[in-house]
């Protein structure tokens, strides 16, 4: 069922079964964007590394989305 819904959404977007209405404020993510975090697409982020440590930069405020660094490659 979940390998469907993927295909569903690589094929027609995750926005595919929204009304009109939903679909006015609804913005699809895509890796380059502001708002991911550039270091988790890469490798991983320096938020993460350090965390429990007296050097920890607490939480990242930006997206960590694993299904979107999985799409980039």
């Amino acid at each position: 069922m979940d390998a469907q819904r993927a295909l569903l959404d690589e094929l027609m977007g995750a926005a595919r079964n929204m009304t009109e209405e939903e679909r006015k404020g609804y913005k699809e993510i895509k890796w380059d964007d502001k708002e991911v975090c550039r270091f988790y697409m890469v490798r991983f982020c320096p938020h993460d590394l350090f965390v429990n440590t007296r050097s920890d930069l607490g939480t990242c405020p930006k997206i960590h989305d694993p299904k979107l660094k999985e799409r980039c490659g």
